[in-house]
């Protein structure tokens, strides 16, 4: 006679004992809820039960090793201090089974990617920006086809020696995966006086790229801070002179070169009139304006990004949501205590 691995009656089956017996040849030996009730005398429901039972109070305990977990009550704190439409918020690993902690904006990416693969509809088009984090969105793999779309770069590069602040490769990168058509902005971000901006101006392919970017119904964006850290610093358009100038007209980041400060008013500068970038009263016409960010430096950025408007959805990670609520004075900001976390 083969060997009961739990006794077959048990007088009290919502004993923590009988639980976890239970729970253990269910998850541990792996066998179906008919075998248990075959082996331990218990009908089928009670063996349902019992599980369901074990779960609730603790005995089992689930581990998910999900990339992308988010934490949903960070999520909802941001949306109501910041007047947000929506937020997703990258957890933060308990153990490093995802990779290195610089890993993070890789998955941060990957996160805003999917999120946006989930809300364009066909024949949608995009406003793509250019740094670091709209890089990993472009390259996560996650954005597929939407048919009749189009991608259109808002921001001018000339290339560079990295992909991150080349904007015509990332919008001709993200065309393909949509396969929609790419308008791209042959011209620099920032040029030596306002007589260049306007012949540029002038030129019909930037002009129409620039018009196409007025329609978006969506924004992929980068947000950038006053820093060396910043995009426009490491692709030659700032120096230290420039970033302690801005940083003294009040400005805290930016979004595709428009200044703002912490509370989310405007701060122009002579740059502005140097710019070739999609304006920001033309950037608040699309619907869905995503901003793609993470590091504990990026949360004084964000803030004032998301109560400029330019973002009206933030994608970033938890050591930025937790400090960007400290700034706002969020009273349980630091407390991870009942933050609820969610696939992303």
């Amino acid at each position: 006679m083969a060997e009961r691995r739990i006794p077959p009656a048990v007088s009290n089956n919502s004993d923590g004992v009988a639980l976890a017996e239970v729970a253990w040849l269910y998850y541990g030996q792996e066998l179906t809820q008919d075998q248990i009730a075959q082996e331990t005398g218990l009908s089928r429901p009670t063996v349902s039960r019992m599980l369901r039972e074990a779960r609730d109070r603790g005995i089992v305990e689930i581990r998910v090793r999900y990339p992308f977990q988010t934490v949903r009550a960070l999520e909802e704190r941001l949306r109501a201090s910041l007047g947000l439409a929506d937020s997703r918020v990258l957890a933060t690993p308990a153990t490093p089974e995802f990779g290195p902690a610089d890993d993070v904006p890789s998955r941060v990416g990957a996160l805003a990617a999917r999120y946006l693969q989930q809300r364009l509809d066909d024949g949608a088009v995009v406003g793509l920006g250019w740094g670091s984090m709209v890089c990993h969105v472009v390259r996560s793999g996650f954005l597929t086809n939407k048919p009749a779309s189009a991608v259109a770069q808002i921001q001018g590069s000339i290339g560079g020696a990295s992909e991150e602040i080349d904007g015509a490769w990332l919008a001709t990168t993200l065309g393909r995966a949509l396969g929609g058509r790419v308008h791209t902005l042959s011209a620099p971000m920032v040029v030596a006086d306002v007589a260049v901006r306007r012949g540029l101006l002038r030129d019909q392919h930037i002009r129409q790229t620039l018009e196409v970017g007025k329609r978006a119904d969506a924004l992929v964006v980068g947000i950038g801070a006053v820093s060396p850290q910043s995009g426009l610093y490491r692709a030659g358009y700032l120096n230290d002179g420039d970033l302690a100038f801005i940083r003294g007209e009040g400005a805290v980041g930016d979004v595709c070169g428009s200044y703002f400060a912490l509370d989310g008013t405007p701060c122009p500068l002579e740059m502005n009139d140097r710019t070739i970038a999609l304006p920001a009263e033309s950037m608040l016409r699309a619907s869905l304006r995503v901003g793609v960010s993470c590091g504990i430096e990026k949360a004084l950025p964000n803030v004032g990004a998301a109560r400029s408007g330019l973002v009206n959805v933030l994608i970033t990670d938890e050591r930025a949501a937790r400090e960007m609520l400290r700034l706002v004075g969020d009273a349980d900001g630091e407390d991870g205590a009942g933050d609820g976390r969610a696939g992303g």
